[in-house]
Order: C-alpha cells, then structure tokens, then sequence
C-alpha cells in the first residue's frame, strides 16, 4: 500500500468531527453530542503515514483497514463513521439525536 500525506489525513479527519487535543503531539479526539468517544494518533513531523501507522490508526478508530482508509480519504462521511461506532457500542443510541417529524 502506498504511504498517505498526513496532512492530507488530519485536515480529513477534522472535517469529519476530529479535533486536536491540546499538547504537543498530534492527537485526534472524537467527540460526539459533548462526549469523548476517541482518540488516535498521527506523526508529529508531518512524516507520511505507512502501514504500520495505518493499522495503528485503524485500531484507535475502531475500523477495519478498509473503512479507515475510507475515513481517511474522504469517501466515509462523519454520519456513516458515526453509524459504525453506533454499532460497535461505541456510541450508544441514547445519545443520538432524535429525528423530528416534518409537519
């Protein structure tokens, strides 16, 4: 697999709802409804991410290779990642939003 522009990962993941945890490092923390539900880690020297930081990050997102690599590149939205931390319990439905009926 080719390595990913780390750059080009967390600009994509804060524009899914990641945000940087305040420090040094490059941690990204998911929050959803006001409660932290994650967190992952990137390079700090902007160095490309390979393999191993793949799977790293995958485990931290609570995704398989495929669906990070989505989350990564765009194609899996916030509310579709979220819909797959809802059915890993990562989330629970009580904390959903509840729909409203259009009147």
């Amino acid at each position: 697999m080719a390595a990913l522009n780390s750059k080009k990962v967390i600009s994509n993941l804060l524009s899914k709802g990641f945000v940087k945890a305040p420090g040094n490092h490059q941690f990204l923390e998911f929050w959803y409804n006001g409660k932290f539900i994650l967190q992952t880690f990137c390079s700090h020297d902007n160095q490309d991410i390979n393999d191993y930081l793949v799977i790293m990050m995958k485990n931290q997102c609570r995704l398989n290779k495929g669906d990070f690599l989505d989350l990564a590149n765009c194609p899996l939205s916030r509310e579709g990642y979220v819909t797959k931390l809802v059915l890993q319990s990562m989330i629970k439905m009580k904390d959903l939003p509840v729909p409203t009926r259009a009147q």
